[in-house]
């Protein structure tokens, strides 16, 4: 911890000074002088994106150079009231061009504009979401946003900037550890998160054992992490939600942009099929860190293989002024053989239909269709057992909304159906010699379906409601076979008494209503506090016996002995901004109780297994917490400094012993890590280079130790483990850094990037394993880490086409 600080500390030396840039002024004039006018006049109007006329959220409004304090809302309508006469307006957001203007306001008047995107390049440094102010004056609590070009500010591994690595930067959002998949946030487990995109469901969003997302930022925008309270329109997971947005391709002109690096090669291909009408945009990477493991001492990494791709297209059609069709496909896929001794591969696929229309000044309307398909398979490659066992998801998803809004109130609603076919687990032999025998077991299908409607209101200029009311039914749907157990026993392979076959009806159905509500209340025009609570179902659920979450691990949805969970999330917290938003502090507290909560008895066995409820445990779950961040937005100088404290806890709740867990007593979750600092510092250098730096430190996560051994006639040693999750790992602590410098070598834009992951070369362990010490014949604990040594890495990427200066 002391490292840390005085690290922190060192860097937090530097100053930093706001950039400007100046823009042609529109003039407007609204009214004449009068000899004795109002002493104010209402300016108001709504903000569009020039390319797409679609609203645009966040805008702030600045009035003779300070900030007034006002910003559109996510329907992009501002209102502002000025004394009469002559101002300086200005319309400024992250992503977008300033629009200034002039005007003379002697009665009310409204002004609408269109914003056209930026070209971005290192010329100014800003770490801000898209709205100035967000953080006081959103009614919602927990709402984490971040673009793609601040991702860019934040080191990263293989030196390719990385969605969920930097989340787990920021406060109250974490991982087990390096080679797991996903991320925790507040406690819950990762499958707890909702992920989509744009709308979409996404199943499968890693690749490289979760040291990278499945996510190029190349092709997408912007990205919201739902902590606390989830909009009614979300649902279906119990913990958060992340919704990921693709970025459009350029409606104007063709441009791409081709990359090689340590990790992997990558295109980028964009432009208009028909101009200002209909625009492509294509993106790929492919893994290229073969070499890297050729050259490792350890003779099972030389002989292991890592392999991965991920494509994605868009198309965008501009039907009309605030009418556009979009059609996406992500296409995701790995494969991982280390040695001779285990690997995995998966392959996912997600293809999107939405229709966004403006169909009046206050109605717009949403609708999305969506196709997925998930696979994922377990290999042993050695000998005459070698096999491979796959399973995986199929799934289709319709929903349909439609939004009122005026300044004051928006109103939403609308409906939304998945329909989820689990794939049929099969065990195949793998290679000539296998002597396997080929084996399949059904898995079940169901349907879910929810109507929502959520309510955003003004009460003041002080006081905002965020409140809505979601219902979800969900439905197990045959033909499939159920076990029947003896009542009066726990639930075990010993104890079936029969089966019950079913057609294609319902099996097993289950609904609930998840109420939302979030107020804000204003001290100040920068001061805020906030208080939320939200209830949440969900109905399928990934199943793995390991600490933490795989590629292999089994979605599986609810049945008759496997209820949906509950969670109920409450947040309050106080959030404040100063010196025009350049500084935010923010200090949020919350609490979430569970109810069947999933755990796994020991040495569960879950692949190829025709009643997996045997092998599960239920009970309750709470976590709690606390996060507070300091983050600087503007300037030479950006970053943030974030703390942690978060607890995570699970207790058993069954009268019988098989169905128990440290008698039903309350243990740690395996990501229950209690602290965890994280400071990011990015700098500009230059004329055209940014310097990046990272210090990140948690709490090691429990585990169950061996607390002795014993020596048996013939030399086995036996252990005895502690009850579960008693003990801890070491404590984590990493500082990387990176270089990044643009038009090193083409004037029309290139860009190259050095980073160093894991700075101290500090032996973080995955996990803590036993092994037989030969001198004492005793169990005896061994460290493991997956990268326990400083990782250099190097990538360059250039532009062609477009309009670059």
């Amino acid at each position: 911890m002391h490292s840390v600080f005085r690290l922190v500390f060192l860097f937090g030396l530097f100053l930093a000074f706001p950039l400007f840039a100046q823009e042609e002024s529109k003039v407007y004039v609204f009214g004449k002088r009068q000899p004795n006018p109002a002493s104010t006049y209402v300016l108001t109007g709504k903000i569009l994106i020039q390319s797409t006329g679609e609203p645009l959220p966040g805008v702030g409004v600045n009035v003779d150079g300070l900030f007034s304090g006002v910003s559109t809302d996510k329907y992009g309508f501002y209102y502002l009231t000025l004394s009469p006469g002559p101002h300086k307006v200005t319309f400024r957001h992250i992503s977008y061009i300033p629009i200034p203007t002039e005007i003379e306001l002697y009665e009310n008047g409204v002004i609408n504009l269109g914003m056209t995107e930026k070209n971005f390049e290192l010329e100014g440094v800003v770490v801000m979401s898209d709205q100035p102010d967000r953080n006081v004056r959103e009614a919602i609590t927990g709402i984490t946003k971040l673009t793609t070009q601040e991702l860019r500010a934040i080191p990263a591994f293989l030196g390719e900037a990385d969605i969920f690595k930097g989340l787990q930067l920021l406060p109250g959002v974490s991982s087990v550890g390096e080679g797991t998949s996903g991320i925790n946030v507040r406690g819950a487990k990762t499958d707890q998160n909702l992920i989509l995109m744009n709308e979409a469901l996404v199943l499968s969003s890693n690749h490289a054992l979760g040291f990278l997302s499945a996510f190029n930022t190349d092709v997408t925008e912007t990205f919201t992490l739902y902590k606390g309270n989830l909009p009614a329109n979300l649902g279906g997971r119990s913990g958060s939600a992340l919704n990921i947005l693709m970025r459009p391709g350029d409606m104007n002109s063709w441009k791409g942009q081709v990359g090689v690096g340590t990790s992997n090669g990558k295109i980028l291909l964009e432009g208009p099929l028909a101009k200002d009408k209909v625009s492509i945009i294509a993106g790929g990477r492919i893994s290229n860190v073969n070499w890297l493991l050729n050259q490792a001492r350890d003779i099972d990494l030389q002989n292991s293989r890592l392999n991965f791709y991920d494509g994605y297209l868009g198309l965008n059609w501009k039907l009309a002024q605030g009418h556009t069709l979009e059609a996406n496909t992500l296409l995701t896929g790995d494969e991982f053989l280390f040695s001779d001794q285990f690997g995995y591969d998966w392959t996912n696929r997600v293809s999107s239909l939405r229709y966004r229309g403006i169909l009046g000044e206050n109605l717009s309307v949403n609708a999305l269709v969506a196709d997925g398909d998930f696979t994922n398979a377990f290999i042993d490659p050695e000998g005459v057992e070698a096999a491979r066992v796959v399973n995986g998801m199929r799934y289709q998803q319709g929903k349909l909304s439609a939004t009122w809004a005026n300044e004051k109130l928006a109103l939403t609603g609308g409906v939304e159906a998945i329909n989820y076919q689990g794939k049929p687990e099969r065990l195949e032999p793998f290679g000539a010699n296998s002597a396997v025998v080929a084996e399949e077991i059904g898995k079940e299908k169901g349907w879910e379906v929810s109507g929502f409607l959520s309510m955003e209101y003004e009460l003041g200029e002080s006081t905002g409601l965020a409140a809505g009311l979601r219902y979800s039914t969900y439905s197990q749907r045959g033909p499939d076979t159920v076990c029947q157990y003896n009542p009066n026993g726990p639930i075990t392979s010993e104890n079936i008494i029969g089966q019950e076959i079913f057609g294609n009806g319902k099996i097993a159905s289950y609904s609930g209503l998840e109420p939302r509500i979030s107020i804000r209340q204003n001290l100040n025009s920068t001061t805020s506090l906030k208080v939320s609570y939200a209830r949440l179902f969900q109905y399928v659920q990934s199943i793995s016996n390991t600490f933490g979450p795989t590629p292999i691990d089994l979605w599986q949805l609810s049945t008759s002995y496997i209820a949906p969970q509950r969670t109920d999330n409450f947040s309050a917290g106080i959030f404040r901004n100063s010196a025009d938003n350049k500084w935010e502090f923010s200090l949020d507290a919350f609490y979430r109780l569970g109810e069947n909560q999933v755990e796994y008895r020991d040495f569960a066995n879950i692949f190829l297994n025709p009643h997996l409820e045997t092998e599960l445990v239920f009970g309750e779950g709470k976590a709690y917490g606390a996060e507070f961040m300091i983050k600087k937005n503007l300037g030479v100088v950006t970053g943030w400094l974030a703390y942690t404290y978060s607890r995570s806890f699970f207790r058993s709740l069954s009268e019988f012993v098989p169905e128990q867990i440290n008698q039903n007593e309350w243990f740690p979750s395996n990501y229950d890590k209690p602290h965890e600092v994280n400071f990011i510092l990015s700098r500009k250098m230059y004329p055209r280079g940014l310097f990046n730096f990272s210090v990140n430190y948690s709490t090691g996560r429990p585990v169950s130790a061996v607390t002795a051994s014993y020596l048996l006639n013939g030399g086995l040693v036996v252990p005895d483990y502690s009850a579960r999750n008693q003990y801890r790992i070491p404590d984590y602590f990493r500082v990387d850094v990176s270089y990044t410098v643009e038009k090193v070598f083409s004037k029309k834009g290139d860009s190259l990037n050095f980073s160093i992951y894991n700075l101290l070369g500090r032996r973080n362990a995955y996990s803590v394993f036993w092994q037989k010490d030969n001198d004492s014949q005793q169990l005896k604990p061994y460290r493991l880490a997956i990268l326990g040594a400083i990782f250099p890495s190097i990538s360059y990427s250039i532009q062609f086409g477009g309009d670059h200066e």
